[in-house]
C-alpha cells in the first residue's frame, strides 16, 4: 500500500526521488491535481474542520511534512494485544518508547514512511526539477514582495528556472486565477498559510491552467530570510518546533497542537480504529426529472459546526440496527428523515463506501463505531403519490440537483459517495 492513513486522511509513503517521479506522473495527466504537504498541526485540524479534512482526503498527493507524522505512521503501525486493560499500558509504554526513537534511533521511526517531506525541503526539489524539466513555476502569496525575493533566490540557485510570474495577492482578492492563467504555469506554489492555502486551491483547482497546485505554508518568508531556519541538527531529529517556540513564542498554541494535541488524538484515534463499522444506507431519491434529492443538515452546536461544517447538504441516510435488514433500515430511514411512505428500489450498490468518523466526534455512536460502511440505494420519487416532509431534528432544508450539480453541490466529505452515484447513474436511471 503507498498510502498510510493517519487520522483518516491518506498520507503517501514516499523518497524524495519517489515524490519527483509522482509530480512526473501528476502531470502526465493534463488535469490540475493538488498536493498537500501534511503536518501534525494540519491532521489536528482536520478532526475540527469539516471542510479541510475533505480537502486533503480528496487531494491527489500528501506528503508528510515532520518528524510527527513519520511517528505517527510507526505508532499506528506497532501491534497491540486484544486484553482491554493491557491495551492501555501497551499503547502509553509504545508513546513514550516510540517518542524517544525519533532522538535515539530515527531511522526507525521512518521504517513505515521513509522520508519527512516538508514545503520548505520540497520547493528546492520542485526547483531544480522543474530546471530539468523545462517546466514554468507560479509563485502566490507571501506579504508584499517576499514572492519576488524567493523568485530571485531560486533563480540564483537554478539560473534556467523558468519563474513565469510571483505575486502576493491575498486569499480573497479576486482576479488571481485570471492572473495565473495568463501566464499559463506548470506548477503554483501557494505560500498563504497553513489551511488557508489548502482550501483556496481546493476551491479554484478546476479552474487554474496548471499541472499541478502545492501548499508551501510559511516557506516563503524562510526563503527571503524573514524567519529563520531551525539548525539543521534539531531539524534532523525533529525538533524545529523547539527551535520556533524560542524564536516565535506568539506560535505557542500552534506548538501545542502538534506537540500534546496531536500525540494524544493519536493514541486515541489507535483505540479507535480498533472498533467496527455500523453499517448505514444511503438513499439516492429521484423525481420526475430523475435529479436528486440532498437535504441540509440542522447545525445545532459549536462539535456540529466543526464535524459537518457550514451548509451540509447530504443525502438521506441512516443506520441499521441490529437484526434489521438493510432494507428494513432503508424504509424506515427514508420515512423517518423524508416523509416519504411508498419506496421503489431501481437499483443497489452494497457496502460500496465507508469512512471514518473524527476523533472529536465523542457523542452517539462514535462511541461505538469508528465509523460507517454505507450500501447506496437509488429511489424513484412519484410527486403523485407522496410529498417531501423532512425530519425537523435533522434537516432544515431540501433541493432537488441534477446529476452534474450533484458533486459541486453535495458537502465535500460526502464526495465520495456523490462520485458513487455519478458513475453508476446511467446504470439504473434510465431517461
Amino acid at each position: 500500500m503507498n498510502r498510510v492513513p493517519i487520522l483518516g486522511i491518506p498520507i503517501d509513503k514516499l523518497t524524495k526521488e519517489q515524490f519527483l517521479k509522482k509530480l512526473d506522473d501528476l502531470m502526465a495527466e493534463r488535469h490540475p491535481q493538488q498536493i498537500a504537504t501534511v503536518n501534525a498541526e494540519f491532521l489536528v485540524e482536520t478532526q475540527k474542520d469539516a471542510g479541510f479534512r475533505a480537502v486533503l482526503q480528496q487531494s491527489s498527493l500528501n506528503t508528510a511534512d515532520g518528524i510527527g507524522v513519520l511517528w505517527a505512521a510507526k505508532y499506528l503501525s506497532l501491534p497491540l494485544w486484544n486484553v482491554w486493560v493491557v491495551r492501555i499500558w501497551i499503547l502509553i509504554f509504545q508513546l513514550i518508547w516510540s517518542g524517544l526513537l525519533i532522538i535515539f534511533y530515527p531511522k526507525h521511526i521512518r521504517s513505515v514512511i521513509p522520508q519527512k517531506i516538508s514545503g520548505s525541503e520540497a520547493i528546492w526539489w520542485i526547483a531544480e526539477h522543474a530546471e530539468k524539466k523545462s517546466c514554468s513555476i507560479f509563485l502566490l502569496g507571501g506579504f508584499n514582495n517576499t514572492a519576488e525575493i524567493v523568485s530571485k533566490k531560486l533563480k540564483e540557485k537554478y539560473p534556467l528556472l523558468n519563474v513565469a510570474g510571483a505575486y502576493a495577492g491575498t486569499p480573497v482578492q479576486q482576479g488571481i486565477v485570471e492572473r495565473i492563467n495568463k501566464v499559463k504555469p506548470d506548477i503554483l506554489l501557494v505560500a498563504y498559510g497553513q489551511v488557508v492555502q489548502e482550501k483556496w486551491i481546493a476551491k479554484n483547482l478546476q479552474n487554474l491552467a496548471v499541472s499541478m497546485a502545492i501548499g508551501v505554508g510559511g516557506t516563503f518568508d524562510y526563503i527571503a530570510g524573514i524567519k529563520p531556519y531551525a539548525p539543521q541538527f534539531l531539524r534532523s531529529i525533529g525538533l524545529e518546533w523547539l527551535h520556533r517556540l524560542f524564536t516565535q513564542p506568539f506560535r505557542w498554541k500552534r506548538v501545542v497542537n502538534a506537540v500534546i494535541t496531536f500525540p494524544w488524538y493519536i493514541m486515541r484515534h489507535r483505540l479507535q480504529i480498533l472498533k467496527p463499522y455500523r453499517k448505514n444506507v444511503a438513499a439516492c431519491i429521484l423525481n420526475e426529472k430523475n435529479e436528486i434529492l440532498l437535504c441540509r443538515r440542522k447545525i445545532e452546536t459549536r462539535e456540529d459546526f466543526y464535524t459537518l461544517g457550514k451548509e451540509h447538504w447530504q443525502l438521506p441516510q441512516g443506520g441499521v440496527d441490529a437484526g434489521e435488514e438493510e432494507t428494513e433500515a432503508l424504509v424506515r430511514e427514508v420515512r423517518e428523515e423524508t416523509g416519504l411512505k411508498h419506496i421503489e428500489v431501481i437499483g443497489e450498490l452494497l457496502n460500496t463506501h465507508s469512512y471514518q468518523w473524527p476523533i472529536t466526534m465523542a457523542r452517539g455512536w462514535a462511541k461505538i463505531y469508528r465509523g460507517q460502511v454505507q450500501s447506496l440505494y437509488f429511489i424513484k420519487f412519484h410527486s403523485d403519490h407522496d410529498k417531501i416532509t423532512l425530519d425537523n431534528d435533522e434537516f432544515d432544508e431540501y433541493k432537488w440537483v441534477s446529476k452534474n450539480e450533484l458533486i459541486n453541490e453535495i458537502h465535500p466529505v460526502r464526495k465520495k459517495i456523490a462520485e458513487t452515484i455519478v458513475k453508476n447513474f446511467d446504470r439504473f436511471v434510465k431517461n
